[in-house]
């Protein structure tokens, strides 16, 4: 059934009566590996997981932009991403469903394998299992909240599951993936329907690996300020559908390197779609939000 579809299909032995976001977890071999740093971040690491169980999300992700190198992030990046994420996390703060829900920040940054996978999960108002289902793959630095709340605000009907994988999702296990869909399915009562995968940043990576093993697993594939690596740019399967998005000031859209990888994707799935936002960097996600949330649901929406 197609998507557009599904998103008016809302029938099943449960029904969510308010938006609520709930904790799933279930017991994994597959989980990240401890976060390492070289110094002066490995130096910053204690004091910053001892924040982690003191302090709400907001201000440990500004100590962490204090610190830039923990998220991966240049100064003058950080300077700028300080702006934007305080402005996020002021309505994460305002918002009914979201003000109380604890951070995934501390599991991504524990100090041994967990041996449990964790997702926080957004159960729209009125959805039940056969709602459409999102599963975004964070970027570099830990699965923030603002992340999920952003989504949720422009995707009212579609649940939301955000996977926390460490800091880096670029290698994220299929595995891992897979388990977080079918632990929501078991807590929902029914397997969720396929959803469409979402990565940004070093989670468009992973999901562009992610979802060349498993295409069958997918609606869809939407990745963000990112692009194909260079070893799957002929594994893409005929009729996949996939969509790439970045920044028109990314050095990788300027040097055309994005632009030469998508149409080799597009040589073998020929209904690959692209599209760059103009006068964006790395973080358009946030500096021009209405124009990328309108592009992902042109896609989403696309039969």
């Amino acid at each position: 059934m197609r998507w557009l579809v599904t998103m008016f299909l809302f029938c099943g032995s449960w029904t969510v009566n308010a938006d609520e976001v709930i904790r799933v977890t279930w017991s994994t071999t597959h989980a990240a590996a401890p976060p390492q740093f070289s110094r002066p971040a490995a130096d910053f690491l204690p004091m910053f997981r001892l924040a982690l169980n003191t302090l709400p999300e907001s201000a440990i992700v500004a100590l962490a932009l204090s610190q830039p190198s923990l998220l991966g992030l240049t100064p003058s990046q950080a300077s700028i991403m300080r702006l934007l994420v305080a402005e996020r996390y002021a309505l994460v703060a305002q918002s009914p469903t979201y003000s109380s829900v604890v951070s995934a920040l501390p599991y991504c940054f524990a100090e041994k394998r967990p041996q449990e996978g964790l997702a926080l999960v957004h159960l729209p108002t009125g959805a039940d299992a056969r709602a459409p289902v999102l599963v975004f793959l964070h970027g570099y630095g830990g699965s923030f909240l603002w992340y999920q709340h952003l989504l949720a605000e422009h995707f009212t009907k579609c649940i939301i599951i955000c996977p926390a994988y460490g800091i880096n999702t670029s290698t994220i296990p299929s595995e891992y993936v897979q388990e977080c869909a079918q632990a929501v399915g078991a807590r929902l009562g029914r397997p969720v329907v396929k959803p469409v995968l979402i990565g940004l940043s070093a989670g468009g990576t992973g999901a562009c690996d992610v979802f060349t093993q498993h295409p069958e697993r997918f609606d869809r594939l939407i990745c963000m300020a990112s692009y194909p690596p260079e070893d799957l740019l002929t594994k893409f399967p005929r009729e996949a559908k996939s969509a790439f998005i970045a920044g028109g000031d990314e050095y990788f859209v300027k040097s055309g390197d994005f632009a030469r990888r998508v149409a080799k994707v597009r040589l073998v799935a020929p209904a690959t779609q692209v599209f760059t936002v103009p006068q964006a960097d790395h973080f358009f996600l946030l500096s021009h939000t209405a124009l990328t949330m309108a592009k992902l649901r042109e896609w989403l929406l696309r039969p």
